[in-house]
């Protein structure tokens, strides 16, 4: 299905709209809408939480056809703030520690260093000695 979106004063307006709605609101595709190629998002274009996507519409390469531009921002401090506040709150389970420049969550209580191999089990907040 083909899609459009409004140009106003070589601006896009809205969001982009399937080619049979248009023709069922308004009888054809109006002059003042455009072809429009949708891109999905970009997997891993984030590379810390601190970022997030932001999704915006620009004119493609062919100077025609308008298409998804998906740019990654820097949260504000504000955001940051939240965030590590709300994952703070969260915690996966007991006696782990957060590491608020990562937002990894650590165990809290030292590994035992016996020669045998450990596991961290998040609901009980312990390490567990694995059987091989």
């Amino acid at each position: 299905m083909k899609l459009y979106i409004q140009i106003v004063n070589g601006q896009p307006v809205n969001h982009p709209a399937f080619e049979d709605n248009l023709i069922s609101a308004f009888g054809e595709v109006p002059n003042d809408w455009q072809a429009f190629n949708r891109i999905q998002q970009p997997d891993n274009l984030i590379n810390n939480p601190f970022q997030k996507i932001q999704n915006s519409y620009a004119l493609s390469a062919d100077g025609i056809t308008w298409q998804d531009v998906w740019t990654v921002i820097d949260m504000t401090s504000d955001e940051k703030q939240a965030l590590v506040a709300e994952t703070k709150a969260n915690p996966p389970g007991p006696n782990l520690t957060l590491n608020t420049d990562t937002l990894q969550w650590s165990p809290s209580i030292k590994i035992p260093f016996d020669g045998k191999n450990y596991l961290w089990n998040y609901q009980t907040g312990e390490w567990v000695l694995i059987q091989t």
